[in-house]
């Protein structure tokens, strides 16, 4: 799976937004996609493993972090899905 079709995987599991990177990386021993999503004054990134496109991890960063975001107090770090 190429970067462009990963990209479309994190878009749409994000619900849209502007792709800022794109990245080939290795996590775990598993090849992924790191794509970084910029929506709403929030960074997310969505890791999409390039054989099969499954998302393995997806993080969210509000732009300000200092005090805390609701978004991120709600999902933790275990949140697989931002709805």
């Amino acid at each position: 799976m190429g970067s462009r079709r990963a990209g479309e995987i994190a878009l749409s599991h994000v619900g849209g937004g502007t792709i800022s990177e794109v990245e080939a990386e290795t996590e775990h021993g598993r090849s992924v996609w790191s794509v970084k999503i910029l929506k709403n004054g929030s960074r997310y990134e969505v890791h999409v493993d390039r054989g099969s496109g499954e998302i393995t991890r997806s993080r969210t960063k509000s732009d300000d972090d200092h005090g805390g975001s609701d978004d991120d107090g709600r999902h933790g770090r275990h949140g697989r899905h931002h709805d």
